[in-house]
């Protein structure tokens, strides 16, 4: 049979496109199988995750650990194989159609190194109460204070700022208030700092740290419980902060840049009246004036305006011009950091360099702060037997605090008022002969008060190894602070009230210097292999000399020279100046001992000698011991796959307080000798007097804790965290007992009374799902605290204080500073006017309840509505991977506190006798025709209205929101550089509360002008090279 040419060449063509085809077919199809086993038990794994790399191609194990994938091109394929909890694997598939996968267990949590003072632990050894902080979390809420990157993030941390001014610094509580001579000033509504824990800085005792760049901090280790905290001794009775600052590192010299910049907005402010609510409320306030004299039978539809406002107030009120205050002096800030470093090394020697500046703008006129921080590392190794360490941290900050008076006045001025003149400048006096409030515009031009601080921290360390195991080292670091703050009141300053003779000037300089020495012998040994021995001795030495020195002036004869030259104001106020200077020295010892890697034991004594105290009370010993069961390391817990790590943990120990954060200074102890000037026969004399009641029998308060820890591990530590229970007790507590003035004094310091904190702390993380290439983790942490004083001196049971007769209490019972007042019951209505009168008030004003039933309210009917302290804080991060997408949300909430909120009472007609001297906030107050039982009729509040400036701040607060993009390998390679990362950050940007006033979290009393919130939204760049 012919078949032409043609056909063959056709049939040929097809046949071999089709061997091509089936080639391509088969190796698109290739099926690789396996199974996928814990190399720890040799069990199989479900739901490991087997994908191929570079593509999104991927499976699950089975089971059985068993899978199944298609691989095209297995010659250049790599299969990776992860799990939760085990080190991620990558093979190359080649020429294999079975991969069996053998996964190795992550003990990097457990391997994890944390700083306990004067060393180092694995955390799976830990015997106490350590959480820790590393550089990523805490620059994840890119905050300018190192304080509000804890905010939060730690159980049992509560961390309240002193001022919400930029620059303004931060009170920290853990674990409740654990002492009573430094709590008065709960009556502002915040903490107090003679409780704040002891902060360690790469070896070095400070005590305040808002002058540290955040982007500089490797790592926080938190101390919590007393044998974690007793190697300090008397200086960790309130916790220990171990900050550690980035090092310089092995190998080519790297460069990195971190930047943010962003926009500051104030939000939440109170919402006051305007416009025609405030002409109405204006009435209403005429009306109470009446009722509070006794006359009902005035209305509001009575109250002629004419006989009680300034004409400029007709005249816009006419003209419907109302003016805004708030708006006239808020703004948007401005927030920027810029940290550049450089890191480098070889095997000897390592290095460490940082510069950063830092700014942030407030959100009202005048404020304003500015820091510039510079760090230099150096680590070498001289020798086999000698290596040398030498750490500086410098820094420089500029803050400008603004008025005082600027935000209180815009608050406190009525919408009636009128802001410019008619030239279209600002008025001094915006109400026609109303001289007590003052145009805020002016506040930013004639108030200045500026401070300027250096502070220098440095750390020399010396370290011989003479033998292996044995390391002996001596650091001495100094610490120096010196801070200059300068005010000056001009002409137009609400304070000044437009006279040139009331202008002031006052400067203040505070000087700190201290320096600790500590010389530490090391020794590790082990015998065996069933046996672990640690040993640490330490002897330091610590001094802190303070000076201060004050002069304040008045009446200048113009406002060009400030403060700066404070001589050229004609009348002496004040000149004044002190010095303190204290010791501090301690012998330390530390045993840490480990059985077969399951039983972990730590002995601790430090014995601390104070110049505080008097010679015979001065030293004291701080003895401490922890034991801690790996119960996951028992032979009964192998057969299992559901726990992946347990550990008991038992603690007790005691630490100490001198009192030198509650008043006492050094020597106080003695009898002190002071001075002052006198003027006798017009001339000026000065005098000495003895200040203080000596009492050599003063003794170290002693603070004694038990803690019961739970650390463990689930699912291949899918699910994580610890649980703490403790009970702190303070005995012989430091205070400043009033006695006789017929005695010269009106008190001595004794060590009276009793307190304790007992509570919970849980701490939580977990991978909720981790598949290819998406990750969903959280991390969550919930404290509870209950702070009661159990013990007074005598027979005594409460002590009142308080600027307002008592409205505080320190009593058996109770809270360390409970508040102290009458419990509301609503307003006074109509129908109840007799009974009103029988409690010699009348309606409209506010009802409390008589708690004895005597008839009567007094003092006796005051009790205990509650305390600043939150009964419970909580925090929650949740963190979303998704290839090179990141994206982390976290909130964190107080609920339960009490705090006094000034603001309320002097915003709300119960100020003063003045009828609507001031605007207030939008109030459900009662008038006849509306009988609300929230707010009493405005200039009609009766005597008994103290209840309503205390209120519940709870909230839930968003903490951040930050969407970050990594640049994927390909594109750093064509860059050259190591990393590159953009994010997008609101910081703050929520907050939920039933608390009307600027923040839940700082509702002080006395916060006027500086307790506002704000939220900021900024983008950032990190690139290394």
């Amino acid at each position: 049979m012919y078949v032409s040419r043609s056909k063959c060449y056709s049939s040929a063509a097809f046949l071999l496109l089709m061997l091509v085809y089936t080639n391509l077919v088969f190796a698109q199809s290739t099926e690789i199988t396996g199974t996928v086993i814990s190399g720890e038990d040799q069990q199989p794994i479900p739901g490991a995750t087997v994908l191929i790399k570079g593509s999104s191609t991927g499976t699950v194990t089975d089971l059985d650990g068993k899978y199944s994938i298609n691989v095209a091109a297995p010659s250049d394929a790599v299969l990776s194989i992860s799990f939760v909890g085990y080190i991620t694997q990558e093979i190359p598939v080649s020429n294999q159609t079975v991969v069996d996968v053998e996964l190795e267990p992550d003990v990097a949590q457990l391997d994890e190194v944390v700083v306990v003072g004067y060393g180092e632990t694995k955390r799976k050894d830990l015997t106490g109460s350590v959480v820790s902080m590393d550089s990523k979390n805490i620059q994840e809420a890119n905050k300018v204070n190192a304080f509000q990157s804890l905010q939060g993030q730690v159980a049992g941390v509560n961390i309240q700022a002193a001022d919400n001014k930029p620059g303004g610094g931060f009170n920290v509580r853990i674990r409740g208030s654990n002492t009573i001579n430094a709590s008065e000033t709960v009556e502002q509504g915040g903490f107090s700092p003679g409780q704040n824990p002891l902060f360690v800085v790469d070896g070095i005792f400070v005590n305040d740290i808002s002058f540290l760049n955040p982007a500089d901090i490797e790592r926080m280790d938190v101390l919590k419980d007393a044998s974690a905290t007793a190697i300090y001794g008397s200086r960790g009775s309130n916790g220990v902060v171990i900050i550690e600052t980035k090092k310089g590192s092995k190998g080519k010299m790297t460069v990195q840049y971190d930047n943010y910049i962003g926009v500051k907005e104030a939000y939440n402010l109170p919402d006051m009246l305007q416009g025609e609510e405030f002409v109405q409320y204006f009435r209403d306030a005429v009306v109470g004036n009446f009722y509070s004299s006794g006359d009902f039978s005035v209305s509001a539809g009575d109250v002629n305006l004419a006989d009680y406002m300034r004409p400029n107030e007709l005249e816009n009120i006419a003209d419907g011009d109302y003016a805004n205050w708030i708006d006239l002096v808020q703004h948007n800030g401005m927030q920027q950091n810029h940290t550049l470093s450089l890191n480098g090394g070889n095997d000897k020697t390592v290095y460490g360099i940082g510069v950063a500046y830092t700014q942030d703008e407030g959100t009202f006129e005048g404020e304003d702060y500015e820091r510039y921080t510079i760090r230099g590392n150096l680590s070498s190794k001289l020798s086999e037997l000698f290596s040398i360490s030498f750490n500086n941290y410098a820094s420089f900050a500029l803050r400008n605090e603004g008025s005082r008076e600027g935000l209180r006045s815009a608050y406190r001025l009525r919408p009636t008022g009128t802001p410019f003149d008619e030239n279209g400048d600002p008025q001094f006096f915006p109400l026609q002969g109303e001289t007590f409030i003052t145009n805020p515009l002016f506040e930013p031009d004639n108030i200045t008060r500026e401070s300027r601080t250096l502070n220098y921290l440095s750390n020399l360390s010396l370290a011989f190894t003479p033998v292996e195991n044995l390391k002996i080292s001596s650091n001495f670091s100094p610490n120096i602070e010196f801070t200059r703050y300068g005010e000056y009141r001009g002409r137009y300053a609400k304070s000044t009230s437009g006279q040139q003779g009331n202008t002031r000037a006052e400067v203040n300089n505070r000087n700190r210097i201290s320096y600790t020495w500590d010389n530490i012998v090391n020794y590790n040994l082990e015998f065996g292999s069933d046996h672990r021995l640690n040993t640490t001795f330490v002897y330091s030495l610590f001094m802190d000399r303070y000076e201060n020195y004050l002069m304040q002036r008045r009446n200048y004869s113009t406002d060009e020279f400030l403060f700066y030259n404070i001589d050229a104001g004609s009348d002496l106020r004040t000149a004044e100046g002190g010095f303190s200077k204290q010791t501090l020295e301690s012998y330390t010892a530390r045993v840490n001992y480990a059985f077969r890697d399951k039983y972990l034991f730590t002995l601790t004594g430090r014995y601390d000698g104070s110049s505080i105290l008097s010679e015979q009370n001065k030293w004291a010993f701080f003895p401490s011991a922890a034991f801690a069961w790996r119960i996951i390391d028992e032979e009964f817990m192998k057969d299992q796959n559901v726990i992946a790590d347990l550990k008991l943990r038992l603690s007790y120990g005691e630490t100490g307080n001198n009192g030198g954060g509650g008043g006492l200074a050094p020597l106080g102890s003695l009898s002190l000798i002071g001075n002052n000037f006198t003027n006798i026969g017009n001339q000026i004399n000065q005098t000495a007097f003895v200040t203080n009641l000596a009492n050599q029998d003063l003794t170290w308060e002693k603070t004694k804790e038990f803690n019961f820890g739970l650390d463990f591990g689930f699912f291949n530590n899918r699910l994580y965290g610890s649980l703490d229970i403790y009970h702190r007790k303070n005995t012989g507590i430091i205070f400043f007992r009033p006695i006789s003035t017929v005695s010269g004094f009106s008190g001595v310091f004794e060590n009276v009374g009793e307190a304790e904190n007992k509570g919970i702390e849980l701490g939580l993380n977990s991978v909720n799902i981790h598949t290819g290439d998406f990750k969903w983790t959280t991390s969550l942490n919930f404290a509870k605290n209950n702070n009661k004083i159990t013990k007074l001196y005598g027979d005594l049971d409460q002590i009142l204080f308080g600027v307002q007769a008592g409205s505080y209490v320190h009593k058996v019972g109770e809270a360390v500073g409970s508040i102290y007042t009458y419990e509301f019951d609503g307003i006074w209505q109509l129908d109840e006017a007799d009974e009103a009168q029988a409690y010699g008030q009348q309606p409209g004003q506010v009802k409390v309840r008589d708690l004895n039933d005597d008839g009567a309210i007094d003092a006796d009917d005051r009790t205990v509505i509650g305390s600043n302290m939150p009964k419970w804080t909580g925090g929650i991060a949740n963190t979303f991977n998704y290839k090179n997408w990141d994206f982390t949300f976290f909130v964190r909430t107080n609920q339960g506190a009490v705090s006094a909120s000034y603001f309320h009472i002097s915003h709300s007609g119960g100020f003063d006798s003045t009828p609507a001297r001031f605007n207030s906030l939008q109030t459900n107050y009662w008038t006849p025709d509306n009988p609300s039982n929230e707010w009493y009729q405005p200039s009609n509040n009766g005597p008994f209205s103290e209840p309503l400036t205390y209120h519940d701040v709870s909230f839930v607060k968003v903490g951040y929101i930050t969407l970050g993009y990594n640049f994927k390998q390909d594109v750093l390679d064509a860059l050259k550089i190591q990393n590159l990362r953009l994010y997008f950050t609101a910081q703050n940007p929520f907050t939920f509360t039933n608390y009307e006033g600027w923040d839940p979290e700082n509702a002080a009393r006395n916060s006027w002008g500086s307790a506002y919130m704000s939220r900021i939204f900024m983008g950032g760049i990190n690139v290394k090279f």
